[in-house]
């Protein structure tokens, strides 16, 4: 039994052996990711008489990315030998910038020199494959001859250490040490296997709640990396979020001149391991958002001072000329000046500018990597691209997000710019109030809860004037005391998930939650038109009219599956304390209780016509935004960043992508402040024959009753009812 045994696990160990990859005593000592890249990777020529062949990695031409690179080392403890643990790290970058061959030549580096697991995450499984097929073994494996000796394609460890086959993994060993790499879609929550460094690829087309689970693979380690990459397409979304929640690195250039009085020792930090600024040197700009201006053509094949400038229209001009000195011609002269001297830019001395220095603490480090400036791209093929965008909108959002990496999606109905546009129509603080104006409120529910409150001065000009994210445990003693202090004329709830506190809330601030048993009406037909219910707090359920009056807090149901379909009016009946009770209820449709407050930023310049009264009278097309901000300055509400970021967020549809077709408003985002602020219109729209309340006089009757379990208000005695 005994030999058989024996025999049995030799012929296993010969097996594994067999699988595994073989040891490499010469392996060469790569002491950093820059030095794997500049000593080892190889990268497929694109033109030339050598195209189609392999050649040494270079930063030529895009020095930016050089970098970052430093920075990774420094996150990796590649020279100090101490990991920054827990580091975020995103690359908001266009199109070819090299995105894909630095995520796997740094698998490569941490799992062949570093003995580190990496795994990359992909929007699905097809993505992983092929990835692995036609870039990670071509590229990488087949290349560098040792990495191909230590690793094995297919095969990892999984937690409880035993050797398993498993498509996209690899494992990587110099017959000590080993280390297990996965290339995986991240379409349900990853299981089984632990990670030292993760990459997410393509973050726009990551779901939100699998992205959630990433950091989960990583608790085992001691180094927890986590690398996010891709092009920004959406704003307040994906990459763009991730990107906007970091440190904001973007780069800068300057002429050789000012680089030859550039005071660098003023400016230049070297925290973290790589070169940065922490404010904009004078001379320095940023080449994507000087955009089509940084651009000029060389009309006598040498640039000149006063070479005309590339401009919105697609054409170049002189400065403060309208006459077109020339057009885009394949094999023109075109090169980057600075806008306002037209002196070469030197692209090739790239500065890192982190607008928001203080996420650099909390190791939250993003960077933009754009087209524009990079000198390994082609700037001609960028002209003529734009040259056909301004002419075409489908044109014009690929190249915003391939060119300058800037979101721009024609399924998003709202923009940083339009955003900014009601913060500037009537500039005002969000702790400013208007007397004799009504106010409107809506709370959208879960663990935490989000609520929104808008005033109305007239169709054409309302302001949102105050946004809190609340702890479900504290929504209703919360919510409760903001009516009351803002003069709330009426607030609607999302009805669920949070179910009993948006009841709470419905009874309490109707008047209700203090009746008497015997003061509950039974049997009420909501849909007879005989049925007439009045509270003495003025609320009043009319029958005839299928409407509620008097009414101060609704709960809100997206039941309308149909376009066009309209508002009903009713209650939703349940038991509490062995009596049937009931609040009022919205049924709606959700993608119009949505559109309706997004349309509210819009104007004849998003094609939106709204034709409304004016002071006067007289009706009107409205051509600012109906919906203002408060603005945002150093010192603002923080709470305002978010806001903008639901409101970008929720503000973007569902695509078709064979028709191209937008549908609903997309769900399970974080556009929590979006649908509050759909609550708040649907909230204007049917109470705005409420009377308007001043603040400190919105009378809840047993707020302390239930607040404060003090009951000292009015117990209400039967209202008065028949049907």
């Amino acid at each position: 039994m005994a030999d058989r045994d024996r025999h049995k696990k030799s012929a296993l160990a010969r097996l594994d052996a067999k699988v595994s990859p073989q040891a490499v005593p010469n392996m060469p000592r790569v002491a950093s990711f820059h030095q794997f890249l500049a000593e080892v990777m190889r990268v497929r020529i694109q033109s030339g008489e050598a195209a189609g062949t392999y050649g040494p990695y270079t930063f030529t031409g895009r020095a930016a990315l050089e970098e970052i690179v430093h920075l990774v080392d420094h996150i990796l403890g590649s020279k100090t030998g101490v990991p920054l643990k827990d580091a975020k790290l995103a690359l908001a970058g266009g199109a070819q910038f090299g995105k894909t061959t630095l995520e796997l030549a740094l698998s490569a580096y941490v799992s062949a020199c570093r003995f580190l697991n990496p795994i990359v995450y992909l929007p699905d499984d097809g993505l992983a494959d092929d990835i692995v097929d036609a870039k990670f073994r071509p590229d990488v494996i087949d290349q560098i001859g040792w990495f191909a000796q230590m690793t094995k394609i297919g095969r990892a460890v999984n937690e409880s250490g035993k050797a398993v086959n498993t498509k996209g993994a690899f494992l990587v060993t110099d017959g000590k040490r080993k280390a297990v790499g996965m290339f995986r879609g991240l379409q349900k929550p990853p299981t089984s296997f632990t990670a030292d460094v993760v990459i997410e690829d393509e973050k726009d087309d990551i779901k939100p709640a699998m992205a959630k689970y990433v950091s989960g693979r990583m608790t085992a380690s001691a180094t927890r990396f986590h690398l996010e990459i891709g092009t920004q397409r959406v704003h307040g979304a994906g990459q763009n979020k991730v990107w906007a929640s970091g440190s904001q690195g973007v780069t800068l250039v300057a002429t050789a001149l000012t680089w030859d009085t550039f005071d660098a020792e003023r400016y230049v930090k070297t925290d973290y391991g790589h070169r940065h600024v922490l404010e904009v040197p004078p001379g320095f700009i940023n080449p994507e958002e000087s955009w089509p201006q940084i651009c000029r053509c060389a009309v006598t094949g040498t640039p000149r001072p006063d070479d005309p400038v590339f401009g919105w229209e697609g054409d170049f001009r002189r400065p403060g000329s309208d006459e077109v000195v020339a057009t885009y011609v394949p094999g023109g002269h075109y090169y980057y000046a600075h806008p306002e001297t037209g002196e070469p830019l030197d692209c090739d001395r790239p500065l890192w500018h982190h607008r928001v220095p203080g996420k650099l603490r909390m190791q939250l480090f993003t960077f933009r990597v754009a087209q524009i400036g990079t000198p390994a791209i082609d700037l001609q093929q960028i002209v003529a691209h734009w040259v056909r965008a301004v002419g075409d909108a489908e044109e014009m959002i690929t190249f915003r997000c391939d060119r300058q990496a800037m979101p721009k999606s024609a399924s998003q109905a709202l923009s940083p710019e339009i955003l900014d546009r009601a913060r500037k129509v009537d500039p005002f603080y969000m702790s400013a109030r208007r007397e004799d104006v009504a106010r409107y409120a809506g709370l959208d529910t879960g663990d935490r809860c989000w609520f929104l409150a808008r005033e109305v001065k007239s169709a054409a000009d309302k302001r949102l004037i105050h946004a809190a994210q609340i702890a479900v445990a504290d929504v209703v003693s919360r919510v409760s005391i903001l009516c009351e202090v803002m003069g709330i004329s009426t607030l609607f709830i999302d009805e669920r998930p949070a179910v009993s506190e948006a009841r709470t809330l419905a009874l309490l601030l109707n008047g209700l939650s203090n009746l008497e048993a015997e003061a509950w009406p039974r049997n009420v037909d909501w849909k007879s038109k005989e049925t007439h219910v009045e509270f003495p707090s003025g609320l009043v359920w009319d029958g005839r009219t299928q409407q509620w009056s008097g009414l101060r807090c609704a709960v809100v149901r997206f039941t309308k599956n149909q376009l066009g379909a309209g508002i009903d009016q009713g209650a939703v009946e349940f038991l509490e304390g062995g009596l049937t009770k009931f609040v009022p209820m919205i049924a709606c449709n959700r993608f119009e209780s949505i559109d309706r407050v997004v349309r509210e930023f819009l104007t004849p310049t998003e094609n939106v016509v709204e034709v409304v009264k004016g002071p006067d009278g007289k009706a009107s097309v409205r051509k600012d935004p109906a919906m203002r901000l408060p603005i945002q300055t150093p010192g603002a509400p923080g709470i305002l960043e978010t806001v903008s970021s639901h409101f970008l967020a929720g503000s973007q549809r569902e695509k078709n992508q064979k028709t191209g077709e937008v549908g609903d408003y997309l769900d399970d985002i974080e556009n929590h402040f979006l649908l509050a602020n759909a609550y708040s219109g649907l909230a204007e729209a049917i109470g705005s024959a409420a009377p308007i309340l001043h603040p400190g006089t919105f009378t809840v009757a047993d707020l302390q009753a239930v607040v404060l379990g003090k009951p000292n208000g009015p117990v209400f005695s039967r209202p008065y009812c028949h049907f």
